[in-house]
C-alpha cells in the first residue's frame, strides 16, 4: 500500500516541467545563433578585434590567431602574442562567455535540459512507487541538488524554467519532511545563476576592417618580431585589393604599412649597433680594471635609448645585464690587481729564492730524460745527478712560501722529489738488472719533468699582473 503522501505536487511538477519543455523550443531566435558571431578580443583602446577561433591566456600574454583578409577565412591567419596588459580581458572573457552560451543553447542545450526534465520525471516515479518516507525523500532531495546547480554548469540555459521546477521540488521537500516526521531544516545556499548577456555582435568586419585590424594589433604588440610579421601579412595582402577596397585607400594604407616596417627595422639596427659598440667599450675597459669606465657606459646606454624612443625594452634590459656583468668582473679585477700590488713584494722574494733550484732541476733534464726512455745516464752521472738532487730537495724544503704559492711550491717540491726517486730508481735497476724498476723509474722521470714545467708555468702566471678571464 502507497503511502498517505499526496501526489499533487509532484504532478504539478510534471506538468511545469512539460510546459516549460515545450514552450522551449523557440527559446533562442535565429538571429542569435554563433554561427553568426565570431569572438573578439577588446583591446585598451576600445578595438574589437575578430579572432579566428578562440584566444588563450599564457602567464601574461594573450594568444590568439586573427585572419588577414576575408573574415572567416583561414587562409591567411596570423598568430597574434599581445601582452594581457593591452587587452581588457574583463570585457573579452565576458564576451567569450556569451558566446559559448549562445552556442551551447543552438547545440547541446535543449537536448541537456531534456536530459535533466527526464532525470527529475524518473525520479518523481520512483517517489511515486517507493513505500518508505525516508526513502522518497532522499529521491527528492537528490533531483533538489541537481536542479539547483544545473545552471551553474550549463550556461544558465532556461534559468526561470528550472528554478520553478527547484521551487516545486523545494515545496515537495517540505511536504515529505513532514510525512516522515524529519524536524530538520537545512540551510542550502545556492547562488542564482542568470543567463549571460547576449552579445552585442560587431558586424563582420570587411576585408579593409580586417587589414585595419591587423595594423591596430600589430602597434599594440610589445615583440618586435611579431610587430614586423603583422605588417608584412597586411602589406602582402594588399598587393592583391579585394573588391570594396578603394585605391587611394590601398595605397596609403600599404605605403603607412611599410613606413612603419622600414621604421622598426631601422630600430633594430640602431639596437644592434648599440649593443655592439657598448659590449665593445665595456670590454675594454672592463680589461683595464676600469668600473667607472664601465659605468660610463651604462650612462651612454640609458641616454641612447631615451633618444631612440625606448622602443626596445627587452634588448635594452639584455644588454644592461650583460653590461652590468662587466662591471662586476672590472670591479673583481681591480681588487685581484690591488691585491696583487700588496704581495708582489713576497712573490718576488719567492721567485728569487727558488730560482737556483728550479735551474738546477732544469740542468737534470737530460739525464731524467735518458731515464726516462731506459737508455742511461752512465752510473757515474747518475751518482752525481742523485746528489744534486739531493741538494735540491734540500734548498726547496728550506724556503716557506707565501700563501699564495704555497700551490706553486708544492708542485715544485713534487718535482725534485719524482725526480730524486727516478734516479735512485735507475741505480737499484742497475744494481738488480730488474727491468721492471727501471721502467717504474721512467714514469717517475716524466712524471718529474712534467710537474716541472707545469710549476715554472704557475710562477711566471703568478709574477704577472692579473688580467680579466
Amino acid at each position: 500500500m502507497l503511502s498517505r503522501f499526496p501526489i499533487r505536487p509532484l504532478r504539478v511538477i510534471v506538468m511545469v516541467m512539460l510546459g516549460v519543455t515545450l514552450q522551449g523550443g523557440g527559446v533562442r531566435a535565429a538571429e542569435d545563433r554563433p554561427d553568426a558571431v565570431s569572438l573578439r578580443v577588446f583591446l585598451r583602446d576600445g578595438t574589437a578585434v575578430a579572432t579566428y577561433g578562440d584566444f588563450a591566456r599564457v602567464g601574461d600574454r594573450i594568444i590568439f590567431s586573427i585572419a588577414v583578409g576575408p573574415a572567416g577565412s583561414a587562409d591567411q591567419l596570423q598568430i597574434v602574442n599581445l601582452p594581457a596588459s593591452s587587452v581588457d580581458l574583463a570585457k573579452t572573457e565576458q564576451y567569450a562567455v556569451s558566446v559559448r552560451a549562445a552556442q551551447y543553447a543552438t547545440t547541446s542545450g535543449e537536448a541537456d535540459y531534456a536530459a535533466l526534465t527526464a532525470a527529475v520525471a524518473k525520479a518523481l516515479n520512483q517517489v511515486v512507487a517507493t513505500h518508505s518516507a525516508l526513502e522518497r525523500l532522499q529521491i527528492i532531495e537528490q533531483a533538489r541538488g541537481i536542479v539547483a546547480t544545473w545552471p551553474r554548469d550549463h550556461y544558465a540555459y532556461r534559468a526561470s524554467d528550472v528554478r520553478q521546477i527547484q521551487a516545486l521540488l523545494d515545496e515537495a521537500v517540505s511536504d515529505l519532511r513532514a510525512e516522515a516526521g524529519v524536524n530538520q531544516f537545512d540551510l542550502n545556499l545556492v547562488a542564482t545563476v542568470e543567463p549571460p548577456p547576449l552579445p552585442v555582435v560587431t558586424a563582420t568586419p570587411t576585408p579593409a576592417e580586417a587589414i585595419e585590424q591587423v595594423l591596430r594589433v600589430a602597434r599594440a604588440s610589445d615583440v618586435p618580431a611579431d610587430r614586423v610579421a603583422l605588417l608584412r601579412a597586411a602589406v602582402h595582402a594588399l598587393q592583391a585589393p579585394l573588391p570594396g577596397m578603394s585605391g587611394e585607400w590601398v595605397r596609403r594604407t600599404r605605403d603607412g604599412a611599410t613606413g612603419e616596417i622600414v621604421a622598426e627595422m631601422r630600430t633594430d639596427r640602431a639596437y644592434r649597433d648599440l649593443a655592439r659598440t657598448a659590449l665593445a667599450h665595456a670590454l675594454e675597459a672592463a680589461s683595464r680594471a676600469d668600473p667607472p669606465g664601465v659605468e660610463t657606459v651604462l650612462g651612454d646606454i640609458r641616454r641612447r635609448n631615451e633618444r631612440l624612443g625606448g622602443k626596445r625594452p627587452e634588448e635594452l634590459a639584455a644588454l644592461i645585464t650583460s653590461v652590468q656583468a662587466q662591471l662586476e668582473a672590472a670591479r673583481r679585477l681591480r681588487l685581484t690587481q690591488d691585491r696583487w700590488h700588496v704581495q708582489y713584494p713576497a712573490l718576488h722574494e719567492y721567485e728569487g729564492l727558488v730560482r737556483r733550484p728550479m735551474q738546477q732541476l732544469n740542468g737534470a733534464r737530460a739525464s731524467l730524460e735518458a731515464i726516462r726512455q731506459l737508455a742511461g745516464p752512465d752510473p757515474g752521472v747518475l751518482a752525481k745527478l742523485h746528489d744534486r738532487l739531493s741538494q735540491v730537495d734540500r734548498m726547496i724544503t728550506s724556503v716557506t712560501p707565501p700563501a699564495d704559492l704555497r700551490g706553486v711550491h708544492a708542485t715544485l717540491a713534487s718535482a725534485c722529489r719524482l725526480a730524486l726517486r727516478s734516479a735512485e730508481g735507475r741505480a737499484r735497476a742497475i744494481e738488480s738488472g730488474d727491468l721492471q724498476i727501471a721502467w717504474d723509474a721512467s714514469s717517475a722521470a716524466a712524471g718529474a719533468m712534467l710537474l716541472l714545467v707545469q710549476a715554472r708555468e704557475q710562477l711566471q702566471a703568478a709574477l704577472r699582473p692579473p688580467e680579466l678571464k
